[in-house]
């Protein structure tokens, strides 16, 4: 390589583009959180699979009813960025050592702020995007809210630096949760879900890891979270069974560029793509006999669509989820 060509790749590396998976809330769920001691971390299980290059940015900065981090009692964000593709399951542990140095994490790099945890109470929310215009994606607060009581609201409002309202897109019991302790609605330092269900698909992990009731509690000691108490298993395929006993395979679901279907049948399937409006959007066909196969659906905007698959007489629909 001559000193010239050698000189313009330097210049363009910085203008390589890394791979991103946008993500949409639900995409990832918090599993636990400390706040005593030193070291103060946190860890998020990935509910779909991730490129290589995907960031997720976290704060404690409070969301107010206004529609923006509260500006007055401003806090860290910090972006974690993967380094390889991972694996839906995968749980992240990150290590904030209490403001002191900035976060950690074993798998993936951190950049930004350092961040502290407050024992008075505080909140962490996860969002892809400029923090002037969020997209959320989980949220875990651990701080009394306003009337001490489990509430869709949080604190009603981000008046400190330990409260905040619930961001848009996010609704507790699904993609969001407010850890506190069920007799006595008390908050609580340290927290950790009690792997009572890690397996399923995305929905079901989704109620059962954003239920209180389902959570350890501890109010002086951190727990353990390296490595998580349990694996999760999650179920991205959507299996349609034919009366003709063909099994479709369809993922990953949620989609984003493409979706795959594995299937053994004698027979070509014809698969119509439909929108919630009964609209028909494309057609395809997969072969006899085939393996699998790989259809694109980079120009379906994000949303909820039917998969229509005729094999001979008989006809099934299946439902996928399209996120951008």
């Amino acid at each position: 390589m001559n000193k010239t060509l050698f000189i313009l790749v330097l210049l363009l590396l910085p203008l390589v583009h890394k791979a991103q998976t946008n993500l949409t809330s639900g995409d990832i769920a918090f599993v636990a959180i400390n706040s005593d001691e030193s070291m103060d971390d946190f860890s998020f299980v990935l509910l779909t699979d991730i490129e290589s290059g995907t960031t997720i940015n976290f704060t404690d900065n409070g969301w107010s009813l206004a529609g923006e981090f509260n500006p007055v009692y401003t806090e860290s964000h910090i972006t974690w960025t993967s380094n390889s593709n991972i694996s839906a399951g995968t749980v992240i542990h990150v290590k904030t050592y209490n403001g002191v140095e900035l976060a950690s994490s074993e798998s993936g790099e951190i950049t930004g702020d350092k961040m502290t945890i407050s024992v008075a109470g505080d909140q962490i929310l996860a969002y892809q995007g400029d923090k002037t215009d969020p997209r959320f994606i989980a949220a875990i607060s651990f701080n009394h809210n306003t009337t001490f009581k489990s509430g869709n609201n949080f604190d009603g409002d981000s008046f400190s630096n330990s409260t905040t309202t619930m961001p848009p897109g996010l609704t507790e019991g699904i993609n969001a949760i407010h850890i506190y302790l069920p007799e006595t609605f008390a908050e609580q330092d340290n927290s950790i879900y009690n792997c009572s269900v890690t397996n399923g698909e995305k929905e079901v992990l989704l109620n059962a890891i954003n239920d209180v009731n389902n959570w350890l509690f501890d109010d002086d000691t951190p727990f353990n979270q390296n490595p998580f108490p349990c694996t999760f298993t999650i179920d991205l395929a959507t299996d349609v069974i034919a009366q003709s006993g063909v099994t479709f395979k369809v993922f990953p679901n949620p989609a984003s560029n493409f979706i795959r279907i594995i299937a053994e049948s004698s027979h070509d399937s014809r698969i119509t793509v439909i929108n919630t409006a009964g609209i028909v959007l494309d057609k395809f066909v997969y072969p006899a006999k085939a393996t699998e196969q790989s259809y694109n659906i980079d120009y379906l905007p994000a949303g909820i669509y039917y998969l229509k698959i005729r094999i001979e007489d008989h006809e099934f629909t299946t439902k996928i989820s399209v996120v951008k």
